[in-house]
């Protein structure tokens, strides 16, 4: 068995790390995306509550009371909702970083077993030349000296 046979299931190994890795990019994506638009309808959801309460002319004191302390629960979920999109965000690096680094291995192994087929083929080559000068030389050397 040749070297490059050899590596060849490592490399295979290798490109269904990659795929699995590009799979976990793609569902990390997914949920980024998913909680950047529920921080974008928690933001919006606040902003129109917070205009629809200014514009109300109710001026009850338990009514104003209401309107801010819901205000304030509104204000800590979007604090929540952008803790946790930084983290998912950071997730979603670190996922990419793994993928990186996985095709870089990969590529490092395609290329040391392209080196090997090359290095393979010469030899074979050479092999191959040294049997056709082999079989020249015998010829010759059965006819006796040349003239």
């Amino acid at each position: 068995m040749t070297r490059s046979n050899r590596l060849l299931p490592l490399v295979a190994n290798a490109n269904e790390r990659i795929e699995e890795s590009a799979r976990a990019v793609a569902a990390a994506r997914e949920v980024l995306a998913r909680q950047e638009a529920r921080l974008a309808e928690l933001m919006n959801y606040r902003q129109q509550y917070e205009h629809s309460a200014a514009t109300a002319q109710s001026t009850r004191f338990f009514s104003v009371a209401n309107s801010r302390a819901f205000l304030a629960q509104l204000d800590e979920a979007v604090r929540q909702q952008e803790a946790c999109v930084s983290s998912v965000r950071e997730d979603l690096e670190r996922t990419l970083d793994s993928w990186s680094k996985l095709r870089k291995e990969a590529r490092a192994m395609e290329q040391l077993v392209d080196r090997f087929v090359s290095d393979e083929r010469r030899q074979a080559e050479r092999v191959e030349q040294r049997h056709v000068d082999d079989s020249v030389g015998t010829r010759t050397a059965g006819r006796g000296p040349v003239e």
